[in-house]
């Protein structure tokens, strides 16, 4: 089957942000688009958490979705669900076996961290897909520098995740850098946290890796500076089973990136 990206969408503008992302990534695959969109929820729309969601007829989601399609360079199908968002992800992941999962960052500046990332801790509950989050404000265009964020210990990914991954990086071909971040009073050196990288086969053979070694009590403002240090357009995040199965999540550093990261953040589910 062709490469697809499936593209979640509640006709915001974070939506409408990563469906225009989505749109430069699919490029250098070939890929194509799947629009979701789910009906009676506003799924990523902050207004979702107070009740005030969008009610939309028949008729004018259709001209919502026609509007949005309209300019984009990437063949694009429109699907529409009555079903909740995990759901519905699914059944269209079943339909499509898309490459990777799309959706948008809403401006969080007022919104509690633990209901900011509710639906993508939902999504990574349920899915086994690179689950690419994008932030408001981001230019569309393909990253020429991309940051994978390692701890230094050994992960795997399942078959899917990994493929999907390993894929974008290679129609991308970008610089990649392995950031890995240590106590003050630790060696930084890199060694071990480029080597878990290599080992997982997430990043394809042919691209070389590079070490930025950050020393902060912090590791998510660790791996914020390496990205500010690099330049880096694109954030990728193994996403450990304690991290997104456990009651901490919205502790973890995977949420905190998710949070907090200028850029858009692949989030990667790893088995171990």
């Amino acid at each position: 089957m062709a490469t697809c990206f499936l593209v979640l969408t509640d006709f915001t503008a974070a939506a409408d942000q990563a469906l225009a992302y989505a749109d430069a990534l699919a490029s250098p695959l070939g890929a194509s688009l799947v629009l979701l969109h789910i009906r009676r929820e506003g799924l990523l729309d902050p207004d979702a958490f107070n009740g005030r969601v969008q009610r939309m007829s028949e008729g004018e989601v259709a001209a919502a979705l026609a509007e949005r399609t309209a300019p984009l360079t990437s063949p694009t199908t429109v699907e529409t669900s009555v079903a909740g968002i995990t759901e519905a992800t699914q059944q269209a992941m079943e339909k499509y076996q898309p490459l990777l999962l799309v959706l948008g960052k809403p401006d969080n500046s007022n919104i509690p961290d633990e209901l900011a990332t509710t639906t993508s801790l939902n999504l990574l509950r349920a899915v086994s897909l690179p689950l690419l989050v994008v932030s408001m404000g981001q230019a569309a265009g393909a990253p020429a520098h991309v940051v994978v964020a390692a701890d230094g210990e050994l992960f795997q990914l399942s078959a899917p995740v990994a493929e999907g991954a390993r894929r974008l990086l290679a129609a991308l071909a970008p610089t990649v850098t392995v950031a890995y971040v240590a106590e003050p009073e630790n060696s930084d050196d890199t060694k071990h946290a480029v080597a878990s990288v290599q080992e997982s086969g997430l990043v394809p053979e042919e691209l070389l890796l590079q070490g930025c070694g950050v020393r902060n009590r912090r590791p998510s403002a660790g791996i914020l500076q390496a990205l500010t240090e690099k330049q880096a357009g694109l954030l990728l995040v193994v996403a450990r089973r304690r991290s997104f199965f456990g009651h901490l999540f919205n502790h973890s550093v995977s949420s905190q990136l998710v949070l907090h990261s200028p850029v858009p953040v692949l989030l990667l589910p790893a088995v171990t």
